[in-house]
């Protein structure tokens, strides 16, 4: 496993300090913090064909089974044809936009800090543990992200948030 660059640890350091008393900022910092589930890369994402990303639509993910769970980190996303953009946040606290691809084995993103407006480098491992039946009477594998766990419900305030890191990822060209 990589160590995540040092200015990451110094963030997830200071956020840390704070994380009961103020709002949070999240992006590759939380991520990093799942121990085997994500690393830091400057390789370039390079797509691959949709069967091995998730299917189009819009998809939440959080590190609890429920959503909203003050402490935890969730991941709201839309996927088009193998590619990804969303947001990283905590409940209650900012969130840090993100855009990517599916890869072989990760999912490749580059992550807007909400503050400062760098960019970091950033990648979760794919998860094919579970099947799925398909509509084709074959067995797949599942895609998932791995720390995190899939939620049913994307809630009116994870559209808002989608919406506000599309409309700003396409105004800055990234």
């Amino acid at each position: 496993m990589k160590t995540p660059p040092t200015a990451l640890n110094k963030r997830f350091s200071q956020l840390g300090a704070i994380a009961a008393t103020t709002v949070l900022a999240i992006g590759a910092a939380t991520l990093a913090s799942l121990p085997g589930h994500a690393q830091t890369s400057t390789r370039e994402a390079v797509p691959v064909p949709e069967t091995t990303a998730l299917p189009d639509g819009v998809y939440l993910y959080g590190q609890s089974t429920q959503p909203n769970e003050i402490g935890k980190g969730y991941f709201v996303f839309e996927a088009k044809a193998g590619k990804v953009v969303g947001a990283l946040y905590m409940p209650s606290s900012s969130f840090d936009c993100a855009q990517g691809a599916f890869n072989r084995d990760e999912l490749a993103l580059t992550v807007v800090n909400s503050y400062d407006r760098t960019t970091n480098p950033f990648e979760i491992a794919l998860d094919r543990s579970s099947t799925v039946a398909s509509n084709t009477n074959s067995v797949e594998k599942a895609i998932g992200l791995q720390g995190f766990y899939k939620l049913n419900h994307v809630s009116e305030n994870d559209q808002r948030i989608l919406q506000v890191c599309k409309a700003d990822l396409e105004k800055t060209g990234n």
